[in-house]
């Protein structure tokens, strides 16, 4: 109780850094809302500052494991690349090319990140989980998920490479290790991007982004190394907003950059005790980092798609050790640079 009633005396001051921390959960996709919009009925939207502590359910509700699914959609709209043509790829339709299950266990103050490979082809279907997002519904995507590894996430969050970009640049950009020299394509400029291999990178949102899209340098496994490198650039995120000692309006401008791209069900309020207990103790903080079963896979005789099979029994080993909190890569092992 003394434990609840110290974060509610905090809550007022700090809220809007919950919207930061749970916004950096994504690579791709770490947004939230400055405003608390639905929670607070029809009258007009209040901005964070001016949450009230009365406003927030109690702590102990808060206190339970729970699951967040990470979207990165691979839309050009807003990018130079965006032709507005229903024939060209991810142009009107978009695919869920990143899929994180975040886990968050507020008692042991842990993060568990883990991979959905986003060619995976769920037992009795024919299409690759990415294309669950081609109405452009991120609850598709969770329902897929679920339908892969028997968890359905309990919130989702979705961005795009324009805010990814921008988010990056706007905390100031990330530190992240490069684990060989690339160069891909720029979605925000039409031309390339090239970054140099080499440990704790300090990256702008664009070299960011080239860092999480990048997979054909690579070699084998190609795409796990490259969801590997998503992963990393997450953690890198969450940890400088655990961080992150701006003030309230430093944050509100932060999050009003990005509050128009983010599509969340996210209770921001509900979550917000959580989130701040979490920074309350960032450095106990931990993270476990993994992926489900990417080998395997191979050209689809139909179109030359890589597709992989789902492994339903590697699966349920990998979701077993997930949910209890612990260490995937020993179901999976990580995927490693090839020359």
């Amino acid at each position: 109780m003394e434990k609840e009633t110290y974060l509610q005396m905090r809550i007022a001051r700090h809220y809007a850094i919950l919207a930061v921390v749970f916004v950096t959960l994504f690579a791709a996709v770490f947004v939230g809302s400055v405003y608390a919009l639905d929670r607070f009925g029809p009258e007009k939207p209040r901005a964070v500052a001016e949450v009230e502590i009365e406003d927030i359910p109690e702590a102990s509700a808060l206190q339970r494991t729970f699951y967040v699914l990470l979207i990165g959609s691979d839309t050009r709209k807003g990018t130079a690349l965006y032709t507005g043509k229903a024939s060209d790829h991810a142009q009107v339709d978009q695919h869920s090319d990143i899929m994180t299950l975040v886990r968050v266990d507020p008692q042991a103050h842990s993060i568990s990140l883990l991979s959905i490979p986003r060619d995976t082809v769920v037992t009795g279907q024919t299409s690759r989980i990415n294309d669950a997002l081609l109405k452009n519904k991120p609850k598709d995507v969770v329902e897929a998920v679920a339908e892969l590894t028997g968890l359905k996430a309990d919130y989702f969050m979705m961005t795009t490479f324009v805010t990814f970009e921008r988010f990056i640049d706007a905390i100031g950009g990330i530190d992240v290790d490069v684990p060989k020299a690339i160069k891909v394509s720029n979605p925000g400029s039409g031309g390339s991007i090239s970054l140099k291999a080499g440990e704790n990178q300090h990256l702008n949102g664009a070299q960011a982004l080239a860092l999480a899209r990048a997979r054909k340098e690579y070699g084998d496994d190609q795409d796990a190394v490259r969801q590997t490198n998503v992963r990393n650039i997450e953690e890198a995120i969450i940890r400088k907003v655990l961080a992150y000692d701006g003030g309230v309006t430093d944050v509100e401008k932060l999050l009003g950059i990005v509050e128009e791209d983010v599509k969340t069900n996210m209770d921001l309020p509900v979550l917000g005790l959580t989130v701040l207990d979490f920074i309350d103790h960032a450095d106990e903080v931990t993270f476990l980092s993994g992926s489900g079963p990417y080998a395997g896979g191979g050209e689809r005789e139909s179109d030359g798609a890589w597709v992989i099979p789902a492994d339903d029994e590697t699966w349920a080993k990998v979701m077993e050790v997930f949910k209890a909190g612990g260490d995937t890569t020993t179901i999976v092992k990580p995927a490693t640079v090839s020359e």
